[in-house]
């Protein structure tokens, strides 16, 4: 049976997800990171495998050191296309199937946002027939910017330096819907969308023979009666039913229909009067009539309307807008004129997304993934080792502590310590410690001296095994490195803070080996796709 998981359904998975962590009862997650050993070729890791031992049971066994996100650690993410002079970019459309990609992988249908070097985030909302962009967009209004390629452009936000440094990647923009006034652009552009508008017709046939003309008025008689331009046609009423737009000048964004042609003296008569009578300075474009039919119940005066703005050798080229109209979902065009001169050509009107543009960015530009990014700054509070490396970095929800209750802690060493008096020598990072009455076997990923003799200290150990009958270190024992060959006698054993297979493994990375220092910060970043 055919069926479809929507984007919106995905979007809405994301933006679940990016509650729970503010929710009044949120879920608590942790970045984790783990496995100092390599693996059988550090340079190509192996790639994870989704089964309940591992990603149950092992996976555990390797963690160094976790830190919980916070809900600034998080945001909405959509693919990045930087605008690059030169290119052509896919134009919205309401019907485009392939508009928001499953992959990082642009495509020529679903490059229809860029990302600008002032951090400026655009939609395409006319890629002037499919020609190539060559003006950046630039301007944080909220009307449909037109650079002089003849793209139209709707901005819709601004990317703060903050979320930039935080969020912004290689393959990622960071996205945010606001939910309150913070003074900037993207809050006007949200609250000034027209919900269900037409900004942009699409022509599927240009036809053929429609009379079209464009000047500067010859004379003004009244506000219905007006004399055009010697290069208009000298044929009585070839312009009967066409329309007079006023594209410039005094009385600019009027539409009327000419219901009457003289040709000898270029005079039209239109269907009523200009409320704003044009005078011999105003530009006026007479062009088929593009008449709006839909489902909209907005007044008349919010209603589509559109004139003809290229019709090049008697062929449509380019429709734009008047007035873009509210409350569309579906919608038709008709394109009219004298019955002898024209026909063949058809339009599709474009109709914005629920809201109109701008409204929602999150849901516009399909910001189905969510970037975690936690900061790690050395030793986090002598939590996060510094001396050795890590290849494996992961997010567990909701793990438990030891005794019992929800882990809520920042940071979390999840080492098993052991701490040692009569200390032979200094042991080897990652070597397999032992111990002499236990049997248990450990990988060491640290030694620490804690007195000047250098005599005393703590291991700190992962991947602790036992022999098969339940035992654990032992107070009293004494430990012995297999590659060192150093020995130690432990004092006391201090289990992980979180409890071994509490909470859920709900993402895992491995990657080539990562060193540490006390003087390095890690960006830990984490995108979930869905």
């Amino acid at each position: 049976m055919p069926n479809l998981v929507t984007n919106r359904f995905r979007v809405h998975n994301a933006e679940q997800f990016f509650e729970s962590l503010d929710e009044a009862s949120p879920s608590r997650y942790y970045i984790y990171i783990g496995r100092t050993t390599a693996f059988p070729s550090d340079g190509s890791p192996p790639t994870p495998t989704d089964t309940l031992q591992n990603t149950e049971y092992d996976v555990y066994r390797d963690i160094i050191a976790m830190k919980r996100v916070q809900t600034s650690d998080a945001s909405h993410t959509s693919l990045r296309y930087n605008w690059t002079n030169n290119t052509a970019y896919t134009q919205y459309t309401d019907t485009n199937a392939s508009l928001f990609p499953t992959s990082t992988s642009p495509t020529s249908n679903t490059t229809f946002n860029v990302l600008t070097d002032e951090h400026n985030v655009y939609k395409c909302i006319d890629n002037n027939r499919g020609g190539r962009s060559t003006v950046k967009p630039t301007g944080t209004g909220t009307s449909v910017i037109v650079t002089a390629d003849n793209y139209r452009w709707k901005f819709m936000y601004t990317i703060s330096a903050a979320d930039a440094l935080k969020f912004l990647a290689t393959n990622y923009v960071p996205v945010k819907t606001l939910s309150a006034n913070d003074g900037s652009a993207q809050w006007n552009v949200q609250q000034a969308a027209a919900n269900g508008a037409i900004h942009h017709y699409v022509i599927g046939a240009n036809g053929s023979g429609y009379q079209w003309s464009s000047n500067t008025f010859q004379s003004i008689t009244n506000s219905t009666v007006l004399v055009l331009k010697s290069n208009a046609s000298g044929t009585d009423d070839i312009y009967n039913f066409s329309t007079l737009y006023i594209s410039a000048g005094l009385g600019s964004g009027q539409i009327r229909k000419i219901v009457n042609y003289v040709g000898a003296s270029r005079t039209v008569t239109v269907n009523s009067a200009f409320t704003t009578t044009p005078n011999t300075s105003s530009t006026y474009i007479v062009g088929p009539n593009i008449i709006v039919r839909g489902d909209s119940g907005a007044t008349s005066a919010y209603r589509a309307t559109a004139y003809v703005a290229n019709c090049a050798g008697g062929q449509i080229r380019r429709i734009l807008p008047i007035t873009d109209g509210l409350a569309y979902s579906t919608a038709n065009v008709a394109v009219s004129a004298n019955g002898s001169h024209g026909s063949g050509a058809t339009v599709t009107p474009v109709i914005s997304p629920p809201g109109g543009h701008g409204s929602d960015p999150i849901a516009e530009l399909c910001a189905r993934n969510v970037m975690l990014n936690v900061r790690v700054a050395g030793a986090e509070s002598n939590t996060f080792p510094t001396n050795n490396d890590f290849r494996v970095i992961g997010l567990l929800r909701n793990p438990r502590l030891r005794g019992g209750p929800a882990a809520n802690a920042s940071v979390i060493d999840q080492c098993t310590r052991l701490t040692v008096t009569s200390v032979s020598g200094d042991f080897t990072a990652d070597e397999v410690i032992t111990g002499g009455t236990s049997a248990v076997k450990a990988r060491l990923v640290r030694f620490s001296n804690t007195n000047a003799a250098q005599t005393q200290g703590i291991l700190r150990v992962v991947r602790v095994t036992t022999t098969g009958t339940g035992g654990y270190f032992t107070v009293g024992e004494t430990v012995t490195g297999a590659s060192s060959g150093k020995t130690a006698a432990i004092s006391a054993v201090t289990k992980p803070a979180v409890r071994e297979y509490t909470g859920d493994v709900i993402y895992v990375s491995n990657r080539s080996p990562v060193a540490r220092a006390s003087d390095q910060i890690e960006d830990i970043k984490i995108v979930i796709n869905y």
